[in-house]
């Protein structure tokens, strides 16, 4: 399900040294409501961390698969919707797949990015860090980024995170 290399990740033919996590899969709609955890140790305090997240597809088009899962939700969450409701289930499209990343250090929580957006480019320094990250210095030790996926909603959702140390 993943791949850790130690020195070196060739991407797109770069070379990117620093390299913690580099991680990829495939979700299900059965995967929804649960959390994947990964953890690296930062083998020595760092000035930069970089998370690199991305998944696809974000939307759901497939009309009929979207009407049965919206009236599903209807009748689940709605206290008997009428007809008007039921037939309404177009106002509700396009659907979409939702995962969050959060990250703890040794000492604990770092922050959440629950965002809708499918490809991030986060960090975190002493300085600075992204919006919703926790700047500070970024002790050795065990971390993790926990991928929280509330919604596949698609046959199936290909997510990619890349961790690394250093100033690119």
């Amino acid at each position: 399900m993943y791949l850790v290399i130690e020195d070196l990740l060739i991407e797109k033919g770069v070379v990117r040294t620093g390299t913690l996590i580099f991680a990829e899969g495939k979700l299900t709609p059965a995967c929804s409501k649960s959390h994947i955890k990964y953890t690296f140790n930062l083998p020595v305090q760092s000035r930069r961390l970089n998370i690199d997240f991305e998944y696809q597809p974000k939307k759901l088009f497939d009309e009929e698969r979207s009407k049965m899962l919206i009236q599903e939700g209807l009748r689940r969450f709605c206290e008997n919707p009428d007809e008007n409701e039921l037939n309404s289930w177009k106002s509700y499209m396009p659907l979409s797949n939702l995962l969050t990343i959060s990250i703890d250090d040794p000492k604990g929580f770092r922050g959440s990015v629950h965002r809708h957006t499918p490809v991030q480019h986060l960090f975190i320094t002493e300085d600075a860090a992204s919006p919703g990250l926790i700047q500070g210095s970024l002790p050795e030790g065990q971390w993790s980024v926990t991928i929280s996926v509330h919604a596949v909603v698609t046959e199936e959702c290909c997510y990619k995170l890349h961790v690394w140390e250093g100033d690119d």
